[in-house]
């Protein structure tokens, strides 16, 4: 045996070059026969030990190395490769690197770095089978790297070309692909292929259980998956199938079945999901398994998905069931707040908004609960339900008004929101009431009344609408109000015993004494003792405002130790009873007594009043001026200054109460007794007669008088002016009056009493103009200005125009008028010879017997020639007859010449003649008279044949009487007849 030292160095290189050899074919050998541990081991130890390794078998053996390395998965080997990589960048090896390594990163499942490198092989270096299974990697990469479409293609490809042992795999993995792909069609077709394959049924029958489940055809998902866990076998996939069987029972509703197979599965599977916990808890809650239901659903209570929002409202339902009604409140409100479901979010908030009014909710406002409610479901079918829910928790919560603003809404309301609506609005009035805000409170009141349901605060909101009223100043209705109150009601009602007092009050207010009268005296009967006193006092005030004020001072006289008031009352009773030096000592008797009531000061106003009223003027403002000097009450202390003014115009000092008035002007301009200062000083300057300064005192003082103010003033200085006869200021003030009013009511007047003036200063001229207008409209004063324009119209001798508002006015049911009217129309006729008319109105003077006699002769002496003329022979002798013995000669004269015309015309020729004589003798100053007397006695010696003395009395005619034409005319006509 040969020692190894002994070995030449020939010797020696060849065996280890036969070494060598051996050991690289050795390791290579293994490698092909994916002896990888051993093959990595021969590879290392050539690059580690054998020195004499040439470059390229290093290179071999690093990369064998490290490829063995990422097949076996070891440690640090793809650091290794790439160690190798950066070594040896050129290396031609790489390629032969990329299956092995693709497998490394599918076994990492770094899908993404092995569908890189799975692309990077040369498929045309591999062999069929090899070429196989890298297109089922390649496919496998794809699908897990998302592209699902690229991965069927790439085994669809594999399948076509695989052969019977390799199709089972592809078709196990296509079936797959499908499956995930949800493409369950196709996924049946590879799995049919594969379903009675022993190698691959347990693996391909649970994908067909969830493949039905995915369908909906749950009732093959239940009989396969039974069949799967009633074999015998147990296999990684029972709990899986456990879940699928469940869920298909879940989804047919049978609970009691899904139970047992879901709760298998939960109380295997570690790291439930969601849904799964969910289900569970729904399943538990339908079995009535609560507390169960209730453990699950609190597992997914930390996440935010659709399924929790599902999971918060059914743990809500959970509670409910076990009366854990707080935790419920929890739920529904965590559900309420996600908005995956809006189905659900709806249930959730509805059911949180009602235990949040049926416990009071500690997160918010149950009121803003419900009413989120209503805001966000408004065509809800709950949202009446809600509705009232929010009226009783507003309600409840003692927020009146948004209760009655959340009743409004209601589209219908039941017996129960229509009470608290009654009892909501009159607690509301009453808050109201008591801030004084009287108008809000009748509104809620009123409101209040709408209903009926609850007796007592109906008649408390009647009660005190009552009192609203009355505290408006609505008397009317107060008294309304408590009258129909007191009707309706008889007994049981707290106020009911007040009424009489209140609406004794409401009509004295009302001023309505007799009234107030009878209800405090109704009152008094059975009166509260704490309302008595105050109400014997309000008794015996409705006496005094009554103005019964005996009865008045009997109550205030029985008053012991009587009040400031009551002294006060009494004193305003004496004074309107006038008995004011009583009024004035009761007055001071109170100032003594009470130096330091309320009243002082309106009772020294008062003495300087009755001190006034018994024109003690002095004393009335010596009080005057105590309240001006002392008292805080400004009105008083205005009202003092200004009756102290008006003292002035009673003693007749108007300059001195004008200088007072400009003072108070100046003290008191631009406030509320600028008025009164104005108006106070009204009489002064009317005194005066200065409208002018009026005007201008007032413009002073920044008020405003109205014209009619000063028309009026005007208008009464003119009346009196013009009835004390001043008619130069009549005229004035009338001209002043009429200016400014030129159509006022007292037009007719103003006109009619301007012209009068004028007339009666001779100003003919400008009377008539004012005169006119009034005569030619219907007015009062029309038929006095048509006489005294006919009058004028006389004088001027304008008989026609006279004539036209004599006849006016003749038939006027004015006697004086009319008689004025008669007496000279009566004359116009006359002397127009319209003796017809001149009778008519001669008759009508004479039948006033206040005529005078000259008139009432005048009249007769008219009719008389009337009848003459009209040959009414008989009543015309009758006339003059009775004339005969007339005072007035000349009306005694026509009488005998009438006497004498008739005797001619009787042919008592030589009676006739008689009169003539007794005329001629009587009454010669009567010319006229005995002339025309002359002439019937020629007549008279023609019809006797004594022509002689006819023609010279004819001759003494014609010679004689020049200034009667007519006459001399008459004269020569029957002269003319003797001749013949």
């Amino acid at each position: 045996m040969l020692s190894l030292y002994g070995i030449s160095e020939a010797q020696q290189s060849q065996y280890f070059t036969k070494n060598e050899d051996y050991h690289f074919g050795l390791a290579d050998n293994l490698y092909q026969t994916k002896i990888y541990n051993a093959s990595q081991y021969e590879y290392s130890k050539q690059y580690f030990y054998n020195k004499n390794l040439s470059n390229s078998r290093k290179e071999a053996s690093a990369f064998f190395s490290n490829v063995i390395g990422v097949i076996l998965q070891q440690q640090y080997a793809e650091e290794g490769l790439n160690a190798f990589m950066k070594e040896y960048p050129n290396s031609a090896y790489f390629a032969q690197a990329n299956g092995p390594l693709a497998d490394y990163y599918l076994a990492k499942k770094d899908f993404e770095k092995a569908l890189e490198t799975l692309q990077k092989v040369n498929q045309y270096q591999l062999s069929k089978e090899e070429n196989t299974q890298h297109i089922m990697k390649l496919g496998y990469a794809k699908f897990m790297t998302g592209d699902s479409a690229g991965a069927i293609e790439a085994l669809e490809e594999s399948f076509k070309s695989a052969d019977e042992t390799s199709k089972p795999a592809i078709s196990y993995m296509l079936g797959h692909l499908y499956y995930a792909d949800k493409q369950n069609d196709n996924a049946f077709i590879y799995f049919d292929q594969i379903k009675n394959n022993e190698e691959y049924e347990h693996l391909v029958k649970p994908y067909y259980v969830q493949m039905y489940y995915n369908q909906k055809n749950y009732d093959l998902a239940i009989s396969e998956g039974n069949e799967l866990l009633n074999n015998g076998k147990s296999t990684n996939y029972d709990t899986e199938i456990h879940k699928i069987v469940g869920e298909s029972y879940f989804m047919k509703g049978d609970y009691q079945s899904a139970y047992p197979h879901l709760k298998l599965f939960l109380d295997k599977e570690q790291t439930p999901s969601e849904s799964d916990l969910y289900e569970m808890g729904f399943v538990s809650a339908q079995l009535k398994k609560n507390d169960e239901a209730v453990g699950y659903y609190n597992q997914l209570i930390n996440s935010n998905s659709p399924l929790a929002q599902n999971a918060y409202y059914q743990l809500g339902n959970a509670y409910l069931e076990t009366g854990k009604k707080h935790e419920a409140l929890s739920a529904y409100r965590n559900s309420s707040q996600m908005n995956y479901d809006p189905k659900v979010q709806q249930l959730a908030l509805e059911q949180y908004a009602k235990l949040s009014y049926e416990l009071g909710n500690p997160f918010e406002n149950s009121s803003k609960v419900i009413q989120r409610y209503i805001d966000k479901y408004p065509k809800s079918a709950k949202i009446q339900e809600m509705r009232s829910l929010l009226v009783k928790s507003y309600l409840y919560s003692g927020d009146y008004k948004a209760t009655l603003d959340a009743l409004g809404k209601l589209d219908q309301k039941t017996n129960e929101t229509k009470k608290i609506e009654q009892e909501v609005s009159y607690l509301l009035g009453s808050e109201e009431f008591n801030k004084g805000n009287f108008d809000v409170a009748e509104k809620y009141f009123k409101q209040s009344l709408q209903s009926n349901l609850n007796k007592e605060f109906y008649k408390k909101a009647q009660y005190w609408l009552g009192q609203t009223y009355y505290q408006k100043g609505d008397y009317k209705s107060a008294i309304a109000t408590y009258t129909k109150l007191e009707n309706e009601t008889s007994e049981g009602f707290p106020e009911r015993e007040q009424l009489d007092y209140d609406l004794g009050y409401a009509y004295f207010k009302a001023k309505d004494f007799a009234s107030s009268q009878e209800y405090f005296k109704e009152y008094l009967r059975f009166p509260k003792q704490e309302f008595k006193a105050d109400a014997e006092l309000r008794l015996a005030d409705t006496y005094y405002a009554n103005n019964q004020l005996n009865e008045a001072l009997d109550i205030y006289n029985k008053t012991e130790n009587a009040s400031d008031y009551t002294l006060y009352q009494k004193s305003l009773a004496l004074g309107f009873k006038g008995d004011t030096v009583a009024k004035i000592a009761e007055l001071k008797t109170l100032i003594s007594k009470y130096p330091n009531s309320e009243y002082v000061d309106d009772a020294n106003y008062e003495i300087g009043t009755a001190y006034a009223q018994n024109d003690d003027f002095n004393n009335s403002n010596s009080y005057f001026d105590r309240v001006i000097k002392s008292s805080p009450d400004k009105d008083l202390v205005a009202n003092s200054q200004i009756y102290r003014a008006q003292n002035y115009i009673d003693q007749d000092q108007t300059d001195k109460a004008i200088a007072e008035f400009q003072l108070l002007a100046n003290q008191y301009k631009n406030t509320a007794f600028a008025e009164k200062i104005v108006l106070a000083s009204k009489p002064a300057f009317v005194k005066k007669g200065d409208v002018t300064g009026y005007e201008q005192f007032a413009k002073t003082l920044n008020v405003k008088v109205d014209t009619s103010e000063i028309n009026e003033i005007n208008f009464n200085l003119a009346q009196e002016s013009f009835a004390k006869k001043d008619y130069a200021k009549a005229v004035s003030y009338y001209e002043k009056y009429l200016e400014q009013s030129p159509s006022g009511d007292n037009l007719f007047k103003s006109q009619y009493e301007l012209g009068e003036s004028y007339y009666q200063l001779k100003q003919i001229d400008k009377a008539m103009l004012p005169l006119q207008n009034v005569a030619d409209f219907q007015n009062d004063y029309q038929q006095d200005a048509q006489v005294r324009l006919a009058q004028i119209y006389i004088s001027q001798d304008k008989i026609s125009d006279a004539k036209k508002y004599l006849e006016q006015v003749a038939n006027s049911t004015n006697v004086n008028i009319k008689n004025f009217a008669s007496i000279e129309l009566m004359k116009i006729y006359a002397d127009e010879k319209n003796f017809a008319e001149a009778e008519k109105f001669a008759n009508t003077v004479i039948a006033n017997s206040k005529n005078s006699a000259a008139t009432l002769e005048q009249a007769k002496v008219i009719k008389a020639r009337s009848l003459m003329q009209q040959s009414k022979d008989k009543d015309a002798q009758a006339a003059y007859t009775a004339l005969e013995k007339s005072s007035n000669t000349e009306v005694a004269a026509e009488a005998l010449y009438a006497k004498a015309f008739y005797q001619n015309k009787g042919k008592a020729f030589k009676s006739s003649n008689e009169t003539i004589f007794k005329l001629a003798n009587n009454y010669a100053s009567e010319e006229y008279w005995g002339a025309k007397a002359l002439v019937i006695m020629a007549k008279n010696y023609l019809a006797l044949k004594d022509n002689y003395q006819a023609s010279y009395t004819l001759d003494e005619i014609i010679n004689n009487y020049g200034d009667f034409p007519e006459v001399v005319a008459e004269a020569k006509e029957v002269k003319a007849q003797i001749k013949k």
